[in-house]
């Protein structure tokens, strides 16, 4: 199984786009794709058409730290946990699911870190690409525990002061989960920054310019420049407004009409081509 996740340390700066994005595509593909959503706002669950779950990730990860017997499994209880993505989705997108109340294990004086990675280990076999959405929130334990079960991560960065720092915030932190003889995630990889909510062309400005100059100094050939760039622009996903009708309607990107939306489509296969190992390899 691929396991891929989305993560920057600012919000608004297209984790959930990319994520529903990527889910959407791989899914028009034929893969059997898991959505994880780590974010408490639960933005990716709702976009996907759950509603109201009954059993979601705060249930998989919380440990009761008075309980006298060992936890469960997540391996095992990671079947109970899942659920079909809403009628609008195709049958092939499971999720698993957020709710506000995951927001109270960032204080959590059990160690859960590892328990996504775990619960992902049960899927093999029936899962071939799990997306996760990671909440903003520096260094928290719900970020950690999405960079100890990936394998691969993207950093989504918007042209903009706040998009600069929270790609290089994440750097830190993505650093310190694979640093040689943490014990967390020595393997995990940059599969690249990705420049997001890009400003159509006309609406570039010399600060944004500013700003993309500041990521390419930092991350060099992480920086992914072989997307597909509109004409005279940057390699990156330039904001369109079917984006957010889509989020609105809970429908996926494939299924919208226009030429925007089949851009957007393209932007978000390439990186399926850039993460997704192929089958046969």
């Amino acid at each position: 199984m691929d396991t891929v996740a989305n993560y920057s340390e600012k919000g608004g700066v297209g984790k959930t786009s990319n994520s529903a994005g990527m889910v959407a595509e791989a899914a028009d593909r034929g893969l059997n794709v898991l959505a994880v959503d780590l974010d408490p706002r639960a933005t990716l669950t709702e976009e996907l058409g759950v509603k109201d779950p009954r059993f979601t990730l705060n249930d998989l990860l919380y440990i009761d730290p008075e309980a006298d017997t060992p936890p469960g499994d997540p391996a095992e209880l990671i079947h109970d946990a899942i659920v079909r993505a809403g009628e609008g989705w195709p049958s092939n997108v499971w999720v698993l699911p957020s709710e506000r109340p995951l927001g109270r294990r960032e204080t959590d004086s059990t160690m859960f870190e590892a328990r996504l990675r775990r619960a992902l280990e049960g899927l093999d076999g029936e899962i071939d690409l799990a997306v996760m959405d990671v909440p903003p929130r520096a260094g928290g334990k719900l970020a950690t525990c999405a960079l100890i079960a990936a394998k691969k991560v993207l950093i989504p960065a918007t042209l903009t002061a706040d998009g600069r720092l929270g790609a290089e915030q994440a750097l830190r932190t993505i650093r310190f989960v694979s640093a040689p003889g943490s014990g967390m995630n020595e393997n995990l990889e940059i599969a690249g920054v990705v420049r997001s909510i890009l400003p159509k062309k006309d609406d570039m400005r010399a600060v944004n310019h500013f700003v993309n100059g500041q990521l390419v100094e930092t991350f060099g050939d992480k920086m992914l420049d072989h997307l597909t760039a509109d004409e005279g622009h940057y390699p990156g996903i330039v904001s369109y407004s079917v984006r957010e009708e889509c989020r609105v309607a809970c429908t996926p990107i494939t299924s919208a009409p226009g030429r925007e939306a089949k851009k957007l489509r393209g932007w978000y296969g390439q990186l399926l081509d850039h993460v997704v190992t192929q089958k046969g390899t």
